[in-house]
């Protein structure tokens, strides 16, 4: 099955939703602009980075029938090298894959049938003498908004689910996602067929008091092993995520605190801002706090923090070490235009360090950004 096949078959699915729904459309279109930049201290083949991102979504809602979602967009990539007589400056730059989303509503608010698919169109593949990078590009310290130019495809499905559960509501879901084989690296003929996984989500939500409400989740996947160039490479095994975040209000604002855990169990190969990187055994650990705070009836400034903390280890029976930290600080402005149009104006700056060679190196940097959103 291509990549066409899939996009063609998700077109005909929407194509074929019966009038009646149709009538009911709700459209949903987010646009946003984001341009961020990094600098590095002495120590790493590069001293700088920058990326900026045009992504853009369109939501289509038929009523209590199906939901359909739709993105892509462009992104541009710029490192400068710390020595140009060991690394050329490099950039990258071309749309985003093309994403598809459909969700039917085989029990409305209860059960609901996922298909998704990819298409191949971000660019690919990088050159060779980029790979050196790839490692700390991909690094969980930054967390770039948009960590992935181009991928084969891929085509995936499952099931999400929700009952009641006294004043909360229990959510359950499983899903398969195939990804199929590009060629990750420009002048090197072996293609890469990355791994399929199956997740397994449990998540619980709602309120423990008048004004605090909880939000938990559980994630468990599991990914066969990548094949790269006909050979068979470490898989990344199980994969486990939780999430836990808790809002509280406070007269008219809420404070959001929230803490999400990422463990990867075996190193794999893993598309990232430049191509294909091998990324080790690791663990991610992130915590944050958002206050919103509403400014008149239109207009809300939200003053943010994360703190990010990644651990790598070479390989599956070593114990993992600190990849480093950062702490990002922002502020987002939210302002109603008109009705069913808002604009998000955020920007953030981030300090931290990567650790490379069993040095901490100092990085700092920041980001700026601004979405669009129309609802009709």
């Amino acid at each position: 099955m291509t990549a066409r096949r899939v996009a063609l078959g998700l077109v005909v699915a929407v194509a074929a939703l019966p009038a009646g729904a149709a009538a009911q459309v709700r459209t949903q279109v987010r646009a946003s602009g984001v341009f961020e930049a990094y600098s590095f201290d002495p120590g790493l083949a590069f001293k700088r980075v920058s990326e900026l991102s045009i992504p853009i979504g369109v939501g289509l809602s038929f009523g209590r029938f199906a939901d359909v979602m739709i993105s892509s967009g462009y992104v541009s990539l710029s490192l400068t090298s710390a020595n140009s007589a060991q690394l050329a400056n490099q950039s990258v730059s071309g749309m985003l894959d093309t994403e598809i989303r459909l969700g039917i509503n085989l029990i409305p608010g209860k059960l609901i049938l996922v298909t998704n698919g990819a298409i191949p169109t971000g660019v690919k593949p990088a050159a060779a003498e980029e790979l050196s990078v790839l490692g700390a590009m991909s690094s969980d310290v930054i967390g770039f908004a948009v960590p992935s130019l181009g991928t084969g495809g891929k085509v995936g499905g499952g099931v999400i689910g929700a009952v009641p559960l006294g004043r909360f509501a229990l959510g359950i879901g499983a899903t398969y996602s195939y990804p199929f084989e590009y060629q990750p690296i420009g002048g090197n003929t072996s293609r890469l067929q990355p791994g399929s996984e199956i997740r397994g989500r449990l998540g619980i939500e709602g309120p423990l008091a008048r004004k605090t409400f909880l939000r938990a989740a559980g994630v468990v996947g599991m990914r066969s092993k990548d094949t790269f160039g006909g050979q068979t490479q470490n898989g990344v095994g199980a994969r486990y995520i939780g999430y836990l975040a808790l809002m509280q209000g406070l007269g008219t604002m809420q404070l959001t605190v929230y803490a999400f855990d990422v463990y990867r169990g075996a190193p794999s190969i893993e598309p990232t801002a430049l191509g294909a990187a091998v990324l080790p055994k690791g663990n991610l650990l992130v915590g944050g706090l958002r206050h919103t705070i509403p400014v008149g009836r239109s207009f809300t400034v939200a003053p943010r923090l994360e703190y990010r903390l990644s651990e790598a280890a070479p390989d599956t029976a070593s114990a993992a070490r600190k990849a480093g930290s950062s702490l990002r600080l922002g502020l987002d402005l939210r302002k109603a235009l008109v009705p069913g149009m808002s604009a998000v104006l955020y920007g953030s700056g981030l300090f931290g360090n990567v650790r490379q060679s069993g040095f901490d190196i100092p990085l700092s940097g920041w980001r700026a950004g601004l979405v669009v959103e129309v609802v009709r």
